[in-house]
């Protein structure tokens, strides 16, 4: 019998498939990893990096990434048309919504749809808009992010004498956070924010003009996978601002469902993927967010439901049983 082999490109050089799951880049460890688990368990031989073999019977398209686009686009274009030309079936994973902006990586994603067999994407806010806006013919398929963290239970008291709220993410939010800060500058008085990023999400709150200097103590913590579980012991609450109105608002429902897990109460801004999680926390500038920002440990009943009703549907099993079905 045939051993079916599998291909992921993703930038940089080849290495083994459980590499992926160490990757400090978030698409592949909560989903190339995955899809890589599932090859595997079909016995499929699975391989990575830039370099594609001569020929393969599915390929999995990563994340292209900015970095180098001009010249890796047409690289990866060119290894895409010569692998489906072969016979090889092409999933892309298409995690950020590029057809919807006009960024560096929009006419990459314009020729790949074309010629994906299937589009993979972890909400189905962006499966409805690839097919409502852009007329996507071929199958779409909906695989959410993994939850890389275990249920932790809510606190029921402030960890301090004064509230502590956990921010984690790329700088791209920032901008975000920003705003969040300057329009709770009252509410967020003796707060502090613990911030688990990387360098520029500071100098991107350093840079931002607020209308009055902000009293909220400012932490800041160097990313990692561990580094966001370790601070979330010592948090009240979590906050994840963004915006309805711009391209982000097809962001993946992932920092949410960490932040429940963690067992944090969590005020967000109301993302198309998060309305399925609408009863497990409080919606920016809503009365209870604001009241949750007085009183976190009186808001632990949105995370208590989450865990107990839908934490299972991330995990690694559930996840990588649905890659399977589509790997076969």
């Amino acid at each position: 019998m045939k051993t079916i082999t599998t291909h992921i490109l993703i930038g940089g050089p080849g290495g083994s498939p459980s590499a992926l799951q160490h990757s400090p880049l978030a698409s592949a460890r909560l989903r190339l990893a995955v899809a890589a688990t599932a090859a595997q368990e079909l016995d499929q031989k699975v391989s990575l990096g830039e370099r594609t073999p001569e020929r393969v019977d599915r390929l999995i398209v990563g994340k292209i990434g900015a970095n180098d686009i001009q010249t890796r686009q047409g690289v990866w274009l060119a290894e895409i048309e010569r692998l489906k030309g072969l016979g090889a079936r092409i999933f892309l994973d298409y995690t950020d919504h590029h057809l919807d902006k006009n960024s560096v990586m929009t006419e990459f994603y314009l020729a790949a749809c074309e010629m994906a067999d299937v589009i993979c994407t972890p909400t189905s806010e962006l499966r409805t808009a690839l097919i409502e806006h852009f007329k996507i013919q071929c199958q779409i398929a909906v695989v959410p992010d993994l939850l890389e963290y275990e249920s932790v239970k809510p606190k029921q008291e402030l960890v301090g004498a004064a509230p502590v709220g956990l921010w984690f993410g790329h700088p791209t939010n920032a901008k975000f956070l920003a705003r969040f800060i300057d329009s709770h500058l009252h509410a967020l008085t003796e707060h502090s924010l613990a911030i688990v990023s990387s360098p520029q999400t500071l100098d991107i709150l350093k840079r931002h003009k607020f209308s009055q200097p902000p009293t909220v103590g400012i932490q800041t913590i160097p990313w990692s996978v561990q580094a966001v579980a370790q601070v979330a012991q010592q948090a009240d609450y979590c906050v994840i601002p963004s915006d309805c109105n711009s391209p982000k608002r097809y962001a993946s429902n992932n920092r949410l469902i960490t932040a429940l897990a963690l067992g944090l109460p969590t005020l967000a801004t109301a993302l198309p993927s998060y309305s399925e999680f609408h009863d497990n926390f409080a919606t920016i500038g809503s009365e209870e967010a604001y009241d949750l920002l007085k009183q976190p440990e009186s808001h632990s009943q949105g995370c208590e439901r989450f865990q107990e009703d839908a934490v299972h549907a991330f995990t690694g099993p559930k996840l990588v049983a649905q890659w399977r079905s589509l790997l076969r």
